[in-house]
C-alpha cells in the first residue's frame, strides 16, 4: 500500500490495555462474545474489532465502517481479519475492554491486545496499524 506509517501511528492511544481473558465469572455470555473470544484466542493473524452502535450508524460509525470495509478489501488474501460488533450484542467485551466512545477499534495480534483506537480513525492510521502485523502471503 506504500504508506509512511511512522507519523500516523503517533496518534494511537498508548493507554495500558486490559488482559484479553474475559471474566470467567460471567455465567451466560452472549453468543457474539463467545465467537469473538474464540477469534481473539486463535491467533490466526491480526484481528481488528470495530465497535459501533446503530444509533451512530448514519454518522461516524458508518464512516468508520466504510474505512474498515475498504481496508478489508485492500488486504484481501492477507492474513488480516476484520470484525464489526454492535455494542448491544457483546456487552461483556464492551465492559471488559472499557469501550467508552464509538466507534472504537481494538487490534489483537497473537491473542494480545496491541492497539486501541477511539473515535473516528483516519483510514491511513487503520492501514498502518494493520500492515505492521499482516503477512501478505
Amino acid at each position: 500500500m506504500g504508506l509512511n506509517c511512522a507519523p500516523k501511528l503517533n496518534g494511537i492511544d498508548d493507554a495500558p490495555v486490559a488482559e484479553t481473558n474475559i471474566r470467567s465469572d460471567i455465567v451466560e455470555k452472549s453468543q457474539e462474545t463467545k465467537r469473538l473470544e474464540t477469534m481473539i484466542a486463535d491467533g490466526q493473524g491480526p484481528l481488528l474489532i470495530s465497535f459501533y452502535n446503530n444509533a451512530c450508524a448514519d454518522g461516524v460509525c458508518g464512516t468508520q465502517s466504510t474505512y474498515i470495509s475498504k481496508l478489508s478489501n485492500d488486504l484481501r488474501g492477507a492474513n488480516a481479519r476484520f470484525e464489526t460488533v454492535d455494542v448491544d450484542d457483546a456487552r461483556e467485551l464492551v465492559e471488559h475492554f472499557q469501550i467508552t466512545s464509538l466507534p472504537s477499534s481494538l487490534l489483537f495480534v497473537d491473542g494480545s491486545l496491541l492497539v486501541r483506537l477511539s473515535g473516528l480513525t483516519d483510514p491511513g492510521v487503520l492501514a498502518c496499524a494493520m500492515l505492521q502485523h499482516v503477512d501478505e502471503g
